[in-house]
């Protein structure tokens, strides 16, 4: 049995007392993306193997407990299948997302790597390798479901995701150059939030069923991931797009991409990165009458207050970043981030947190201290 793990302490202030955003105020913090785990792996066979991580998470947003728990089988050298437990592997990051050794951030762009694509699901896998010429290429795909707490904007949402799939094509050239496309497929998704849905009851029993139905959460997303990185011995450099689009009524579309490009110095590596997202809400029309009677009045109130509770996630970002190897294992990174969001929106800050005539444009400091062993 091999045992191993990862630990980071990440610690943050933001540049502003008119909201907080990931759970960082104008007070420096170590609890919204510190982290600690362990991993054991277990060979059965020279085929079969079995994998198990438990992790601790700082933040009361998201649970800690298992993430990973499948089993490993490679009947031939170029193929491998896997089931259980297992990491989401739609972006170039996803599978080490709570590694972070393995990046340059102190945290991944949030505009790709947030809560909106499902990160882990339970299900199978299998993946392909083969070359041609000096190209290796992997083909996988993956089908499961998910079950699992999502917080957006200002509410946390319970999920449920059946026949989650999706298929990766990836190639590598060989010469520090990558490229992934990504796809997945969630039709068949379940909502559950207890203050929306009591306000549909409401809304159904006043007869405001078109109204209802609007603020229905069940449906279906589909996401189209491209990607592409170069490690070289001087400069390294990553790049990832999304498109994102559901049909659920309150929700619609998402585009976010970002671009980051870094030179190695010795031990040292400094980088910066551009980030953006774009963000279409569907328009809910509030038809209730107001001023007609108390329980209207309430409904009205009830829908106008949800609205506002729902994500609008545009931002743009600017980041600039070091990390020191100072020893084996172990590294040390200090970033800055300029947050641009759109007034009136979410943009990706915790929307109870914000401010009357707050901008959304402020700065995020933070340093990282990452080990694995």
């Amino acid at each position: 049995m091999r045992i191993s793990g990862f630990t980071r302490v990440v610690g943050g202030v933001l540049g502003t007392d008119e909201a907080q955003y990931q759970g960082y105020d104008n007070n420096f913090s170590l609890s919204s993306f510190s982290l600690a785990a362990v991993q054991a792996d277990y060979a059965f066979t020279d085929n079969l193997k079995g994998s198990a991580q438990v992790l601790y998470h700082s933040s009361e947003i998201r649970q800690s407990g298992v993430e990973w728990l499948y089993l490993s089988y490679e009947p031939v050298d170029a193929i491998q299948i896997k089931a259980g437990r297992l990491r989401t592997p739609v972006l170039l990051y996803s599978d080490v997302q709570d590694v972070g050794y393995a990046y340059p951030w102190a945290i991944a762009p949030q505009q790709l790597y947030s809560a909106y694509l499902f990160s882990r699901y339970e299900g199978a896998n299998l993946r392909y390798r083969f070359a041609w010429d000096s190209i290796q290429f992997e083909l996988e795909g993956y089908w499961g479901h998910f079950d699992d707490d999502i917080k957006a904007a200002d509410l946390m949402l319970n999920v449920h995701v059946e026949n989650l799939n999706g298929f990766i094509a990836s190639a590598d050239f060989g010469n520090g150059v990558s490229l992934r496309l990504a796809t997945m497929d969630a039709p068949e998704i379940e909502v559950e939030t207890a203050q929306l849905e009591l306000l549909r009851s409401g809304l159904l029993q006043a007869g405001f069923t078109d109204l209802a139905e609007q603020l229905s959460l069940g449906g279906g997303a589909t996401a189209l991931i491209s990607g592409a990185s170069y490690q070289g011995l001087e400069w390294f450099a990553a790049a990832e797009w999304m498109y994102l689009n559901s049909d659920i009524e309150v929700l619609a579309e998402l585009q976010a991409y970002y671009f980051t490009l870094g030179r190695y110095l010795g031990e040292f590596q400094i980088f910066a990165t551009v980030a953006d997202s774009s963000y279409q809400l569907n328009t809910i029309e509030n038809s209730i009458p107001l001023g007609v009677a108390p329980g209207l009045d309430q409904l009205y109130f009830g829908v106008e207050q949800l609205k506002q509770s729902l994500p609008t996630d545009e931002l743009f970002t600017l980041s600039l970043g070091a990390r020191w190897d100072f020893r084996p294992s172990m590294a040390l990174k200090a970033e800055i981030t300029w947050l641009d969001g759109e007034p009136g929106q979410s943009s990706f800050y915790d929307v109870t947190s914000i401010q009357d005539g707050f901008d959304r444009d402020t700065t995020l400091y933070q340093v990282a201290w990452e080990w694995v062993f």
